[in-house]
């Protein structure tokens, strides 16, 4: 059953289902436009950049990669120099019955973080729709990921430094998007190319989901996921199925806390398609000390142990381990900030990812990073 979830027949269905939704959707669109009087689109620009300093106790060098480039890194790539993660423009187009966006990007983030393509080398997004009815909407193109409780720039996270469940996520995605925007639920479906792709590998499609939950300010959760082949052209398909869960509560003004937990599932063809597993979660806190002055901690947490020998080695084959975080943020104006932070990474004794100053395998690295952003 887990084999054909993403085969021809079911595409063929999910896509007979969205053609009929969006032929409605127009004729009601129409219909509603001839009792109206159009109204003129919002067009706005906005940029952002983020500069960092970076370094580690890790000495491995990535073969094909920057000087100094570390891995397991997208943001603060490069170690001891100072550096670019992001530098970009986006354009947005609103109006009450559609909408548009696009951005361009350049620096490390989208170098590290992106695979490599023949095109669309800086785009980051790029994507466009329109409303159905009230609060429901199209859209289709390339967007940023549904999943996960830290997103793709830093100016919107508490840490600069993914955690190892984000760095596992996809961060980017194409295809498209069918959403209900409410104010207490918050719901999506994705057809997809794939897990964290523009171009897609194979023949097979990826069905997405999310489901948001924001009953008060003070709290919100939220469910996604992703399912599909995501192996290449050529070799036997086997189905993802990646879950990802997101608490987030404000018990006071100047605190927030925030908890996540990844858990896929995926078929492995080479031992007659039993399911291997994969599991990360962070828990993170976040204190005001002053309206502008902020603290917070991250402990997280990866199992990955058996890799060989059937779980799903996304980043790597296996790993099993924990991580500290600390970070402590200025912001001298809203849209501003300087943040520094220490990371420290602990994995099981055989799973020796790191070389220390003598070039011997270690199973830790000691990390940390001094960020300075703004945007308009």
């Amino acid at each position: 059953m887990l084999k054909g979830f993403c085969m021809n027949n079911f595409q063929l269905r999910f896509c007979k289902v969205l053609m009929l939704i969006i032929f409605g959707a127009t004729f009601s669109i129409h219909s509603h436009a001839q009792d109206k009087k159009p109204a003129a689109p919002t067009i706005t620009f906005s940029g952002y950049v983020d500069t960092y300093y970076a370094f580690d106790n890790d000495a491995t060098v990535l073969q094909g990669q920057p000087a100094g480039a570390r891995q397991f890194s997208f943001l603060g790539y490069v170690r001891n120099q100072f550096n670019l993660n992001t530098a970009q423009l986006t354009g947005t187009l609103s109006h009450e019955d559609y909408r548009a966006v696009l951005t361009v990007a350049y620096g490390d983030l989208r170098n590290s973080a992106y695979v490599p393509f023949s095109r669309f080398n800086t785009l980051q997004q790029a994507n466009g729709g329109f409303r159905i009815v009230d609060k429901l909407w199209i859209d289709g193109g390339f967007f940023m990921t549904h999943i996960g409780g830290e997103s793709l720039l830093p100016k919107d996270n508490w840490f600069t430094l993914y955690s190892f469940a984000t760095t596992n996520e996809p961060f980017y995605q194409a295809g498209v998007r069918l959403s209900y925007e409410g104010s207490l639920i918050q719901a999506q479906v994705h057809l997809l190319n794939g897990y964290g792709i523009f171009e897609d590998n194979n023949d097979s499609k990826s069905i997405g989901w999310f489901l948001g939950f924001t009953p008060s300010s003070q709290f919100s959760a939220v469910v996604t996921g992703i399912a599909g082949n995501e192996q290449p052209a050529g070799s036997p398909a086997a189905t993802r199925i990646y879950n990802d869960v997101v608490l987030t509560y404000q018990p006071l003004d100047a605190l927030t806390l925030k908890a996540e937990v990844d858990y896929a599932l995926e078929e492995m063809p080479a031992l007659n398609r039993q399911m291997g597993s994969y599991l990360a979660s962070f828990l993170a806190l976040r204190y005001a000390l002053i309206p502008n002055l902020f603290v917070s901690g991250r402990f997280e947490y990866v199992v990955n142990a058996n890799g060989a020998n059937g779980d799903v080695g996304i980043i790597t084959t296996a790993l099993r381990g924990t991580g500290y975080s600390a970070s402590l943020e200025y912001r001298p104006i809203p849209n501003s900030y300087v943040r520094a932070e220490v990371r420290a990474l602990n994995f099981d004794n055989q799973y020796r990812l790191f070389l220390d100053a003598a070039d011997r395998p270690t199973n830790s690295r000691l990390e940390g990073v001094i960020s300075l952003g703004v945007w308009f």
